[in-house]
């Protein structure tokens, strides 16, 4: 079972069924909100994560107005420390974007049911031409519930991607796989593939254990973000700043466990390496941006 996952629906009954309301998760979706990026137009981005950050950027370029709107009290709130959203939250005001933070949509509201705008908690009312939603995901488990396999937050699987039927694999954004000491539902394309290349050794009959090494990236105007790791949990973070790059090191009781890289590539793989490895370099080391990062491999 490789069924992936879909977006979260806005409620059909709070104006989720209007025309001009978009998805963002597949080539098919982007061919279909792809006529509205006009320039002058107005999009309305619902959901302050990557989708809607990197969405934000692309209309930018393309010279739409863009509002975007998240209902935590600031944006990347799952994901990434406060300084990581910081310093993204002023790159898009710095480019153009109207970013609401601490609202949820009350309503989204239309004209002879085509999208027009949306009412805030607060009462404040937008209009734009189109909305993209960002909300996002859930596993796709059906097939797995009518199957009669265990599920939990996704199609539960073992360390060999074998469900509670060991004679049905499960990969990818649909699976909830060991994770340390904990669970994970994983959604990125580097679990998708690797986790993948296991459950087919596992089909061949060769038992290899699926050990996640969670990276991501995003891109945002000129900006790369690379991110090794998983900042869950994190109660202590260090911060190194160059002149055209910065990252910053989360730490759980003094484990390094993930890495924030802005346009910093050799912090993403030198972060990336100790995660693996299980070393902890020292906090005063990372801080210091005069130092080679490569010295962290070697004094670690």
């Amino acid at each position: 079972l490789v069924t992936g996952s879909e977006p979260n629906k806005f409620k059909e009954t709070l104006g989720g069924n209007l025309a001009k309301n978009y998805y963002i998760r597949s080539a098919h979706d982007i061919r279909l909100v792809t006529p509205e990026f006009q320039f002058g137009k107005r999009v309305l981005i619902i959901g302050g994560g990557y989708i809607g950050l990197e969405i934000a950027s692309i209309a930018r370029k393309k010279n739409l107005d863009v509002i975007l709107v998240e209902s935590q009290d600031r944006i990347l709130k799952r994901v990434a420390c406060t300084q990581t959203a910081t310093f993204f939250k002023q790159l898009h005001e710095k480019n153009g974007v109207k970013v609401i933070e601490g609202r949820s949509i009350r309503m989204l509201v239309g004209k002879n049911g085509v999208f027009s705008g949306a009412i805030l908690d607060n009462e404040e009312k937008i209009e734009a031409d189109f909305c993209i939603i960002g909300i996002g995901i859930k596993p796709n488990t059906e097939l797995a519930r009518e199957s009669g396999l265990e599920l939990e937050n996704g199609v539960k699987v073992d360390d060999f991607c074998q469900t509670s039927d060991e004679n049905i694999l499960a990969a990818g954004d649909c699976t909830n796989f060991p994770y340390g000491s904990a669970r994970l539902r994983l959604e990125s394309v580097g679990n998708a593939i690797e986790q993948a290349e296991v459950a087919a050794l596992t089909a061949l009959d060769v038992k290899k254990k699926y050990e996640a090494k969670p990276w991501f990236w995003s891109d945002q105007y000129d900006v790369k973000l690379q991110i090794a790791g998983l900042s869950f949990g994190y109660d202590q973070i260090v911060e190194r700043t160059d002149l055209l790059s910065s990252s910053t090191w989360y730490f759980q009781r003094n484990k390094l466990i993930a890495v924030d890289a802005i346009n910093d590539a050799k912090a993403f793989m030198v972060g990336k390496k100790l995660i693996e490895l299980g070393k902890s370099p020292e906090k005063k080391c990372i801080a210091n941006s005069a130092l080679d990062l490569k010295f962290l491999l070697k004094s670690s």
